[in-house]
C-alpha cells in the first residue's frame, strides 16, 4: 500500500497507525468466524487502502483453517500468517519493502535494531523522522510485536488472536476508528465475501 501512494503524498504516523490497525481487525474478524478464514496472502500488494485511508483486503482469496477443530496447535497457514503480520508492520514502521537491492530481506536489515545492536529509534521511516519523530513509546510496542511474530521457531508465534490483543494494547485505536468513513458496514462485507469464498 505504501508504494501505492508514497508518490502522490506523504503517510504520517497516526494514519500508518490506522492502517496496520485496520489490517489488524480485519484478521482478528475473520479469526473469529466459524469456522475461521485466513488469507492466502498477506502482504503490502493485498491491502489496498480507501480515500481516507482505511486498510482493505483486496485478495480475495481465503481458505479454511481445517485444522482448527482437529487439533489445539495452530495451522502452518496460521503461523504464516503471523510471519507475514510481523513483516508488514516492519512496512509500516521502517517504509522499505520487504526485499530490497540495496538492503537485502527487509527482516535481516531489522534484527541489528531489533537485537538492540542499534538505536531503535533510527528505525523508523526517515521521512517520519525529518517531518516529525515517532513517538519511541510507540516504536518500542511495535517492535516487541514485531520480534515475537517473526520468532524463527513457529511453535513460539503468538496466535493471530493474541498479536490483535498485543496490537490494541501499543496502538489504541477502535475498530470504529478503523473502518472506512464512508462504509460503516465494512465488517459485514468481509464475512459474506469470507462465507462466500470457502
Amino acid at each position: 500500500f505504501f508504494d501505492a501512494v508514497r508518490e502522490a503524498e506523504h503517510l504520517d504516523w497516526p494514519t500508518r497507525l490506522r492502517i496496520i490497525m485496520g489490517v489488524t481487525y480485519c484478521l482478528e474478524h475473520m479469526n473469529q468466524l466459524d469456522p475461521p478464514v485466513t488469507p492466502r496472502t498477506l502482504n503490502s500488494s493485498s491491502i489496498y487502502l480507501t480515500e481516507d485511508y482505511a486498510a482493505k483486503f483486496s485478495d480475495t482469496e481465503f481458505w479454511k483453517d481445517d485444522e482448527a477443530d482437529a487439533a489445539p496447535t495452530r495451522s502452518a497457514g496460521q503461523d504464516s500468517i503471523v510471519y507475514k503480520f510481523g513483516i508488514l508492520l516492519l512496512e509500516v514502521i521502517s517504509g522499505r519493502l520487504p526485499f530490497s537491492e540495496d538492503h537485502g530481506l527487509l527482516v535481516l536489515w531489522a534484527s541489528s535494531y531489533l537485537d538492540g545492536k542499534r538505536p531503535i529509534g533510527s528505525m523508523a521511516d526517515p521521512v517520519l523522522r525529518a517531518s516529525s519523530p515517532v513517538p519511541e513509546e510507540d516504536l518500542a510496542a511495535l517492535c516487541d510485536v514485531v520480534r515475537l511474530c517473526i520468532n524463527r521457531e513457529a511453535a513460539k508465534r503468538p496466535s493471530m488472536a493474541e498479536v490483535a490483543g498485543l496490537m490494541k494494547g501499543a496502538v489504541r485505536l477502535s475498530p470504529e476508528q478503523t473502518t472506512p468513513r464512508n462504509n460503516p458496514l465494512w465488517w459485514a462485507e468481509l464475512e459474506i465475501m469470507s462465507t462466500a469464498s470457502t
